[in-house]
């Protein structure tokens, strides 16, 4: 009872410090409303303003209710100029990318304009923004001026090629529908039954722990508003609903990023977000992953619940059962999640890659391991991580499934070892598995938050008191490394910005010249990157050793 207690308490700590961050950004902007605009995109108010019929969110399990996927008219996005394509990578086994584009129909004119390049670098002034109306707001269409156009950024790196993997044999469609099947019912029947043996009685601090968190994250949903789109993008972002196949069936929002040039996307990215955030904190990183590596890209909100006694949070293992469940067979939710968010019938593309930042990097990775289970696995290209960390072993336990026949190429953009990344942790253990190979790079002066980049600045700030401000360099480096890995697992190339392990490598941008250092790190020195860390590391530590809820508790168990 007693670490419940402290489990509490720690919990309240880490909540008052992401509030007090969040009301010191609001009061900051207060005292400057002329200038609260974030750097490339639009001001907060004139996204959240653009609506004319108060129609509000879709309401989603976390908010206290569930709700079916909608159809939403879409937002369109002016269109820009387009960026060069980015491939590569040596690991993946070549596959064509034509399998499945999208089926459009019945889809609104979108008017292009020539502009510039998306910019996420947060210290910039902005003279003209975009504003984008999300149907999380409003089913108002909605355009506005560019900003002006930027320069590609350039790269220079060398590259050190990975072992290859022999491709995997190709199975008939039949075949594969009956060992994903039998698969799935027989990790569901092994997974109850473990639940039943390990798991531990709920307790009245689980269900008040769980309320508590539950109002949080309606609080910050409150502060997230919608997802707001770079200048210059060449995307349109339209928000829907995304049942969850997991605890009966899970409602939460999801914000879909379509491409809007004249080549179809034959290309899906699921991007999952961290601990406490959301889709929309993400809204720059993915519309950049879908312009510049012609992608859908799907950003769901899921639950940082941790008291969750069906375990279906972020962290639990029945979310990164379910997110490899969405990806077997027809994929009608996500199919009907996207069509909905589109306004006409969509087929998503069949080839597909997952992207995870910092706790989301750990349930993608699970998820992962899980495909080679239900049979996803033929589908998927890659696995992307930014700056993850690793609970529950779940990291180590997927490498080892994605071996063989079942490998696939998992890169990590690391931040320096610090506490928000749990020292590096993800790191070792790919270099523990993966031993001599190209397993990402460490960004020098690298901060947790280089990959969480959005548009909302109350948001932003906010994140960076709490975690630390990033580099404006290793913000734009983290959009190069990124789309030029992600290119190549989709094509089978090798060429992105790779290189020997530990050798040091220079990345130009816009913002300045980014070093990155290839993985694994050259030392184990940690740096401090706000006042709060040492607290922090000891707070968060004690939550994942005593707290988070893994497996669903006893009472979530039923005949």
């Amino acid at each position: 009872m007693v670490n419940r207690v402290m489990a509490m308490l720690g919990l309240a700590v880490v909540l008052a410090a992401i509030a007090a961050a969040m009301l010191g950004a609001a009061a900051s902007a207060a005292a400057d409303t002329s200038s609260a605009s974030d750097s490339d995109g639009t001001k907060t108010s004139e996204s959240r303003q653009g609506s004319t019929d108060g129609s509000q969110k879709p309401k989603t399990e976390s908010e206290g209710g569930e709700q079916k996927p909608t159809e939403q008219k879409p937002t369109e996005q002016d269109a820009s100029g387009q960026s060069p394509d980015t491939s590569g990578s040596a690991d993946q086994p070549a596959t064509a990318d034509t399998t499945h584009p999208v089926t459009k129909t019945n889809k609104t004119h979108t008017d292009k304009r020539n502009s510039g390049l998306p910019d996420s670098t947060a210290s910039a002034p902005v003279a003209t923004g975009q504003s984008t109306v999300s149907t999380r707001k409003s089913a108002t269409t909605a355009t506005a001026t560019q900003a002006p156009a930027k320069s590609q950024p350039v790269m220079s790196a060398a590259s050190a090629g990975a072992p290859a993997e022999s491709p995997e044999p190709a199975k008939s469609a039949v075949t594969k529908a009956v060992e994903t099947t039998t698969a799935v019912a027989a990790r569901s029947t092994v997974a109850v039954t473990e639940q039943v043996s390990a798991s531990r009685p709920q307790t009245l601090i689980d269900v008040v722990g769980s309320i508590v968190l539950n109002v949080v994250m309606g609080l910050i949903h409150t502060f997230d508003g919608a997802p707001v789109l770079p200048a210059g993008s060449t995307v349109t972002v339209r928000t829907s609903t995304l049942t969850i196949p997991v605890a009966g069936g899970r409602t939460v929002e999801a914000d879909w990023y379509f491409p809007t040039d004249d080549e179809t996307p034959t290309r899906l990215i699921y991007l999952q977000h961290g601990l406490g955030a959301s889709g929309p904190m993400y809204s720059y990183t993915a519309a950049t992953l879908a312009e510049q590596t012609n992608s859908i890209v799907v950003a769901p909100s899921l639950t940082s619940n941790f008291f969750d006694a069906d375990a279906a949070w972020l962290g639990g293992t029945p979310m990164q059962q379910a997110v490899a469940d969405l990806f077997v067979g027809d994929r009608a939710a996500l199919t009907e999640s996207a069509s909905a968010a589109a306004g006409y019938e969509v087929t998503l593309p069949t080839r597909f890659v997952l992207a995870g930042h910092s706790l989301g990097g750990s349930l993608v990775m699970g998820a992962a391991g899980d495909m080679v289970d239900n049979g996803a696995i033929d589908d998927l290209a890659g696995v992307l991580l930014l700056d993850s960390v690793d609970v529950n072993n779940t990291v180590p336990t997927a490498l080892q499934k994605l071996t063989g026949v079942n490998y696939r190429p998992v890169y990590d953009i690391s931040s320096e070892r610090y506490v928000w990344n749990m020292y590096g942790k993800v790191g070792d253990e790919l270099e523990a598995a993966r031993p001599g190979q190209f397993n990402g790079v460490m960004l020098v002066g690298g901060r947790h938050i280089d990959a969480l980049q959005g548009g909302n600045p109350l948001i932003q700030i906010s994140q960076y008191l709490v975690a630390g401000f990033s580099q404006p360099q290793n913000i734009e480096a983290v959009k190069i490394l990124a789309t030029g890995w992600v290119n190549d697992m989709f094509a089978g190339t090798h060429d992105g910005i790779y290189g020997a392990p530990q050798q040091s490598i220079q990345i130009d941008t816009d913002a300045g010249t980014a070093t990155a250092v290839v993985l694994p790190f050259t030392s184990t020195q940690t740096v401090q990157a706000t006042p709060f860390d040492g607290l922090l590391n000891v707070v968060l530590t004690f939550l994942a050793q005593n707290v988070f809820v893994y497996e669903p508790l006893t009472r979530a168990v039923t005949t």
